[in-house]
C-alpha cells in the first residue's frame, strides 16, 4: 500500500514538475503521432512551431516509420486552437488549448474520434512511464 501511494504522489509530482512528454505542443504532438503511427517505431526528421497570434498555434513534424522505404517522409500537422475562455489557468501552452483540435498526417484529416482517442492513449502512455519511472526509483532507493 505504501509503494502504491508513493507512486502515485512521486508521478503527481513529475506530472506537475513540467517533466513530463506533454508538457509541450512538440511532444504533445510527437506522443499523438507515435500513439497514431501503431506498433510501428517513428523516426523524427524535423519539427516546426509556427503561431498565428490569436488565433492557434500550429506544430509541423516531419518523421519516417520503421520499415519505410529510404528517404520517403511523413508529415504530421498539429493544430491547438485558442484555450477556453472561461478558464482560468496557466499552462506550458499559454493561450492555447493543451491538446491539438486538428491534425493532419500526410494531408489527411484526422477524425475528431480518432484524434480524442489517440490524445487519450497518449496521456496514459505517459502516465503509465512516469509511474513506472517513480517505481524503478523507489525501488532501486531501498
Amino acid at each position: 500500500m505504501r509503494k502504491l501511494l508513493a507512486v502515485t504522489v512521486a508521478g503527481i509530482l513529475v506530472g506537475c514538475s513540467g517533466g513530463h512528454n506533454l508538457d509541450s505542443p512538440i511532444k504533445t504532438c510527437k506522443a499523438v503521432t507515435a500513439v497514431l503511427a501503431g506498433d510501428k517505431a517513428v523516426i523524427w526528421q524535423g519539427e516546426q512551431q509556427t503561431e498565428q497570434k490569436g488565433v492557434h498555434l500550429q506544430v509541423t513534424l516531419d518523421f519516417s516509420l520503421a520499415g519505410q522505404p529510404p528517404g520517403e517522409v511523413s508529415k504530421a500537422v498539429c493544430i491547438y486552437g485558442l484555450s477556453s475562455q472561461d478558464m482560468d489557468y496557466r499552462n506550458a501552452m499559454g493561450e492555447y488549448a493543451n491538446t491539438p483540435s486538428q491534425m493532419l498526417v500526410n494531408g489527411q484529416p484526422i477524425p475528431s474520434n480518432d484524434l480524442v482517442q489517440a490524445v487519450n492513449r497518449a496521456t496514459a502512455d505517459t502516465a503509465k512511464a512516469i509511474g513506472q519511472e517513480a517505481l524503478q526509483k523507489i525501488n532501486g532507493q531501498k
